[in-house]
């Protein structure tokens, strides 16, 4: 920045300046008006000598001493300090008396130009060395006034008798005036130093004063309000010192204030960068950013869209490394909803990218859920053994932090953020603002999770854990839809559980139940996990097998009927073996509508009992009974 020069430099270069050409002005006026007054007096000084030459020439003249004239001419030249004096005669007096020898002859330009006009004239010749002031007074003939010049004088009224011309030597003056000036100048310049240093003197405090105000300014605007004013001013520049400092100290009161209780707000302290103004800019922009990621996660449908949203604010914060899980405390595993690095990416129920495997099927094992506090890898270095257990090298030079999010009063998340160590502090500085995002997120997580809990328990059967019929009402339509889009088969399987009956009548209601809960949960740890098992009623099952190839429903369903043939079911120290019925259909095989499919799936089942039971029977239409046409 180009440095800007000061007040008082600036006030004082204009006060020299204004001197200067004050001093000049005056020292003109001053050297004119002593010129004008050195030419007036030494006029007035050649006037009446010329006078008195005229008279003293005419008393000669009448007393008849006129030779005497010389002499008196040196005498009063000599009194008077005159350079030369000379009387030159005019025409008319030349013609009477004669050109004398003692009277020179005209031959100054000047001075014939007094006779020839009877005007007075004067001439100023200057030169280093000399000043000389030439004076040509006329004498014109005349009757009025005391001496009677046509008394002796043949001539005409007002006619040039003749002229005085006197020169005087003004060097002298010259030198006394430029004395006089150099005196003047040498008292202008003391007064002017002297007025100068009052000033100087008299201004140092408020440009001291400018000064500090600018620093005030210039610091308060990189958000440092701890300059403060100390002036021992009582006029109105005090006042503004004052003033200055009564408003830093209220903003900086203010902005602390605005901080302290956004960061209550948050529950983080937030690390000051030591610039007031941008920090609160950036705290309060950032309240406004988590005020708004919760008015819109409140209206997602389901957690994986606020799981979506806090994955930008990951990479908008330059979080390109982690992990974020879902604890079940209800059957104690961690689910991996998304895990990203640097070089690759990946989803999945059990895909771990950062820790060992082992969390999945224990979620115990993750210390921030166990412990329900961050872990963060800066305490110690391997605080979690889990962490890149399988890859030595980059868990060396790797760091991370596992924020729990509380769901119930319980860890029902687990926010993984990776970062190479030379990222540290970077990370480290946004992350109170990640806590803030997941600490505004909470109610709406677990509001969230309990809907879909309710949901889920509203469409899973108690018993079984399977699905009810509720939810088949619901998927049936999206499940069609997708077949039809993807060009693929939908899988209908209907299975009944042969004889029932006699194991409620034998063994009871509980042993029933058992009976079917070990088979249901059996089928659904046979088909694929893509594949939706259904309780359709009683001991029936509906098995949707989803993007299925023609006739491979058939072979799953033998697979079903095979593996339930063979399971062994101990009840009350009793071994039971239970058998199925099977019948299959498949949607856009046999029907283009779901319902329709489903009914042809249950005739096939109804043959398939009638056939004896224990085997799969695949729709046909002359499979159903006539009682049963659509």
């Amino acid at each position: 920045m180009k440095p800007i020069k000061s007040i008082k430099t600036k006030l004082l270069i204009r006060i020299v300046i204004s001197f200067i050409i004050m001093s000049i002005v005056v020292q003109g006026i001053v050297f004119v008006s002593f010129r004008a007054l050195s030419l007036d007096t030494a006029k007035e000084k050649a006037m009446s000598v010329a006078e008195l030459i005229r008279d003293t020439i005419t008393s000669f003249m009448v007393l008849g001493v006129y030779d005497k004239r010389d002499v008196f001419i040196d005498r009063i030249k000599y009194a008077r300090g005159l350079k030369e004096v000379k009387i030159i005669k005019g025409k008319a007096v030349v013609a009477q008396f004669g050109n004398s020898k003692e009277v020179n002859n005209t031959t100054n330009m000047i001075e014939k130009e007094v006779l020839e006009t009877g005007a007075l004239k004067s001439h100023l010749s200057e030169n280093p060395s000399a000043v000389l002031y030439r004076l040509v007074i006329p004498y014109k003939a005349t009757t009025t006034e005391q001496v009677k010049c046509l008394n002796c004088h043949k001539a005409k009224e007002g006619e040039v008798l003749g002229a005085v011309s006197i020169i005087m030597d003004l060097t002298n003056q010259r030198k006394e005036g430029a004395a006089t000036m150099s005196y003047m100048m040498v008292v202008s310049l003391i007064f002017s130093f002297c007025t100068l240093y009052i000033i100087y003197v008299f201004f140092n405090p408020y440009t001291e004063l400018f000064k500090k105000l600018r620093s005030g300014f210039e610091k308060a605007q990189e958000g440092d309000f701890g300059e403060r004013l100390s002036v021992r001013l009582i006029d109105e520049a005090g006042d503004v010192a004052r003033g200055f400092n009564t408003m830093v100290e209220n903003l900086s009161n203010a902005l602390s204030l605005i901080n302290h209780k956004v960061s209550l707000l948050i529950g983080y302290q937030v690390a000051g960068s030591g610039n007031a103004l941008k920090d609160t800019s950036k705290t309060v922009d950032m309240l406004i950013n988590i005020y708004n990621f919760k008015r819109t996660i409140e209206k997602d449908q389901k957690k994986t869209e606020i799981f979506t949203r806090l994955e930008q604010i990951l990479n908008t914060f330059g979080i390109t490394e982690y992990s974020i899980y879902e604890v079940t405390q209800r059957n104690n595993t961690i689910t991996t909803i998304s895990a990203r690095s640097d070089v690759s990416q990946s989803y999945g129920d059990n895909n771990v990218l950062w820790c060992n495997n082992l969390i999945t099927a224990n979620a115990h094992e993750c210390r921030a859920n166990r412990t329900g506090n961050m872990v963060d890898s800066r305490d110690f270095p391997v605080i979690c053994p889990h962490f890149c257990t399988e890859n030595q090298v980059l868990k060396a030079r790797k760091g991370h932090f596992c924020i729990p999010v509380h769901i119930g009063g319980q860890v029902g998340d687990v926010l993984q953020i990776v970062y190479n160590n030379d990222r540290e502090d970077e990370v480290t500085g946004v992350l109170p603002y990640i806590k803030s995002y997941l600490l505004e997120g909470e109610p709406v997580l677990e509001a969230k999770t309990f809907m879909e809990l309710l949901r889920e328990q509203s469409l899973v059967d108690q018993l079984t854990g399977l699905y009810n019929r509720r939810y088949l009402d619901e998927i049936s339509a999206n499940l069609c839809s997708q077949a039809v889009r993807r060009n693929t088969l939908l899988g209908i399987l209907m299975i009944d559980i042969d004889f029932f009956k006699q194991v409620n009548d034998t063994y009871g209601h509980d042993a029933g139940d058992q009976v079917l809960k070990r088979i249901a949960m059996l089928i659904k740890s046979i088909v694929r996990t893509s594949d939706i098992v259904v309780r359709y009623g009683g001991e029936e099952i509906i098995v949707l097998l989803v993007d299925v190839e023609a006739g491979k429903s058939f072979k799953l369903a033998e697979k079903i009927r095979q593996k339930v043939q063979d399971e062994i079911i101990e009840i009350s120290g009793e071994v039971l073996r239970r058998t199925v019925s099977i019948g299959v259909s498949e949607y856009l095989t046999h029907g283009d509508k779901f319902w329709q499919c489903v009914k042809y799936a249950d005739a096939a089942l109804y043959k398939a009992k009638e056939s004896g039971r224990n085997r799969v029977v695949v729709y046909e239409h002359q499979t159903q009974s006539p009682k049963e046409d659509m």
